[in-house]
């Protein structure tokens, strides 16, 4: 029995790169169907651009095109499907590597904030569809308003220290819902499986120093950069369907916390008119 379809590893070097079907006589003269080439997988850092209606990431026939941008050199997995039962797998490709990338500059990387006592170094590591895991330190974005990314996943773990909390995640699908509450060094969340985080929800532990508080940003599709601060915390969108596209979280000591706002305007005399107004019943506070 003839296989469906078969896969071919092609190396992608630094720079831009383009894929090229190259167009086959052979089916032309026989009138048999041509395979259709699927780019199934790409290594982090490796994104394509396909042309203005073209499905993402398909070569549907010979003579279509896509460039490859790879930030670092890697692999593309290439998939070649028959076009029917006993088709043809006979699909003639051809990477062209366009121009060699300027070398890397090291960047000098910001200081984070000073850690408050009872906090701990720590490092955040995420699951980002299309790039991989992703990690930073505390205090800084992963992917975030400069280079959103819907993140799948997301591991919390201590760096020479146990780290004070755990966390909750909210999938998109039909598995929509919180996790239960993850320990710090667990991964939450999906691979593979383009189920974006909606929702994340972060507390410090019963042995955590009183003075400490969380401080998270969260970036949803479509939306401003969400800010929360507490013991507690909680990240979503403006709707249950914005998936997360970046995240920063860091300590922060009660005592640094705004000062509450008083109200220093002159009290009224009560009025004799009575106003009343109907509300609409508070929704139940998601699980």
């Amino acid at each position: 029995m003839i296989a469906a379809e078969r896969k071919v590893i092609l190396k992608v070097e630094r720079g831009l790169s383009i894929l090229r079907y190259r167009t086959d006589a052979a089916f032309a003269l026989s009138g048999a169907a041509a395979p259709q080439v699927v780019v199934a997988g790409a290594s982090p850092g490796i994104s394509l651009v396909c042309a203005p209606g073209e499905p993402f990431g398909e070569l549907p026939a010979p003579g279509r095109t896509l460039i490859a941008v790879a930030e670092a050199d890697g692999v593309l997995e290439i998939l070649v499907r028959a076009a029917g039962p006993g088709g043809s797998l006979a699909a003639e490709l051809e990477l062209t590597h366009l121009q060699a990338a300027a070398p890397a500059l090291p960047i000098e990387t910001p200081l984070r904030p000073d850690l408050p006592p009872g906090g701990a170094e720590f490092v955040i590591r995420a699951h980002v569809s299309l790039r991989g895991d992703v990690a930073a330190p505390r205090g800084h974005w992963i992917c975030g308003p400069d280079a959103p990314g819907r993140i799948e996943g997301i591991e919390m773990r201590g760096v020479a220290a146990d780290l004070p909390l755990e966390y909750q995640v909210a999938t998109a699908g039909r598995a929509a819902g919180w996790s239960p509450w993850t320990p710090a060094g667990t991964y939450a969340g999906s691979r593979g499986k383009a189920l974006p985080l909606i929702g994340l929800r972060v507390r410090l532990t019963d042995g955590a120093a009183p003075d400490l508080v969380l401080r998270g940003d969260g970036v949803f599709l479509g939306s401003a950069v969400v800010t929360q601060r507490g013991r507690e915390i909680e990240l979503v969108g403006a709707s249950p369907l914005d998936p997360l596209v970046g995240i920063r979280l860091d300590f922060a000591s009660v005592a640094s916390a705004p000062a509450p706002r008083i109200d220093t305007a002159p009290a009224r005399q009560p009025s004799r008119l009575r106003v009343f107004r109907r509300t609409a019943p508070r929704e139940a506070e998601a699980a």
